[in-house]
């Protein structure tokens, strides 16, 4: 027990001094309640960081999700336009070929008219005799 107890007091004291910005530290001992107190001070602070840490990779992994589900709706998204835009172009093609067809057809109907102005001509026209 008393080793486990030298050891995080230990620790403590160098990863104080280390974060108050000195090189190395001298671990003297304590008495008991000196120790006991300082024990339960490292505990907290170690339960007090952990939870805290807890919460930030929680809060991390939280947003990932919330992130991968934008992400999956904004590719979702962009498909359906994808979709839609190769359906509009089909149906472009399609409008090409029926306005090509309709177009040979006018023609087709302005030759009958042609033909039809010239055999009216013909009738109006008095015989020659």
């Amino acid at each position: 027990k008393q080793w486990y107890q030298r050891r995080v007091r230990g620790v403590d004291v160098v990863a104080q001094t280390r974060l108050m910005g000195g090189k190395s530290a001298k671990v003297y001992k304590l008495n008991e309640q000196v120790a006991l107190e300082s024990g339960a001070e490292f505990i907290s602070e170690f339960f007090l960081y952990s939870v805290g840490a807890g919460l930030l990779l929680w809060e991390y992994v939280r947003s990932s999700n919330k992130d991968e589900a934008k992400e999956a709706a904004r590719v979702k998204e962009m498909n359906g336009l994808r979709r839609d835009i190769d359906a509009l172009k089909t149906s472009s093609f399609d409008s090409v070929f029926i306005m090509e067809e309709q177009a040979a057809q006018i023609r087709g109907l302005e030759r009958q008219i042609g033909s039809l102005h010239s055999q009216l001509d013909e009738l109006r026209s008095p015989p020659d005799s």
